[in-house]
């Protein structure tokens, strides 16, 4: 009997957690603070470049606003699921090899700036490359250049286009709601780049484009990161950009 207990304790002690999976987004209307706070931050973010609604409705369509930060199959993260090895890429001072992606990675789940930084990036490489034209601007978002050889990829990136563009119009009433005007005045006073709400402003790309340098929170040596050297830190000019095959 001591010996059936104590085979009953074990395996109950060492059962699985009981964990509640989920595989789909709620509705816009259940969001909760946290998701509401990463739409708006997503629209602050990229408002100043035109791309203010664009940049919510990704983040919307590819994270349900922060809760899906990761996909091993792409692999992509962050709010925005940004594809890692094209984030390498952009970078020609990262190797590419598994550590870097496991680091980059990381920094787009856990820094929701440098993450935005890079969407906004990535839709300005491909406004350029489109002259403008949003609807072909969304689907190399999602497709790259292989939308326009393949025919199953273009059908992947139509059904994205119009996700993307039916999540903006819902986007368009849902921040005119007093509650969602409210969390916007509050996170447009703590920005520095915005002196009025998001909401008062109208969708424009700069017909501009300037020039911006940011520092990439990291610095590689072989295959070790580490922060960034104080003396000589590793600068990278956002919109010069590599081709993507």
């Amino acid at each position: 009997m001591q010996g059936l207990l104590i085979a009953l304790y074990s395996v109950s002690s060492y059962a699985l957690p009981k964990v509640d999976f989920k595989n789909s987004c709620v509705p816009l209307e259940q969001f909760s603070p946290s998701q509401k706070e990463v739409l708006l931050h997503a629209y602050l973010a990229g408002e100043a470049e035109g791309f203010g609604y664009t940049l919510a409705a990704i983040a919307w369509k590819e994270s349900c606003a922060g809760v899906y930060k990761m996909n091993f199959q792409d692999p992509s993260a962050g709010n925005f699921h940004a594809y890692i090895p094209g984030v390498i890429k952009r970078y020609p001072e990262l190797k590419q090899n598994g550590f870097t992606q496991n680091m980059v990675g990381a920094m787009l789940v856990d820094d929701d700036d440098f993450a935005a930084k890079i969407a906004i990036t990535e839709l300005k490489f491909w406004y350029k490359e489109h002259k403008g034209n949003w609807k072909n601007i969304i689907k190399s978002y999602n497709k790259g250049y292989t939308w326009q050889k393949n025919s199953q990829s273009n059908t992947q990136a139509e059904f994205y286009y119009t996700d993307i563009a039916n999540k903006i119009k819902q986007l368009q009433g849902y921040f005119q709601t007093p509650q969602m005007q409210s969390i916007a005045l509050n996170l447009s006073k703590k920005s520095k780049k915005n002196d009025q709400p998001f909401y008062a402003l109208k969708e424009k790309p700069n017909k501009e484009d300037k020039k911006e340098i940011f520092s990439l929170p990291i610095y590689q040596r072989a295959n070790e990161f580490a922060a960034p050297l104080i003396k000589k830190p590793t600068i990278f000019k956002e919109f010069d950009l590599i081709d993507i095959d």
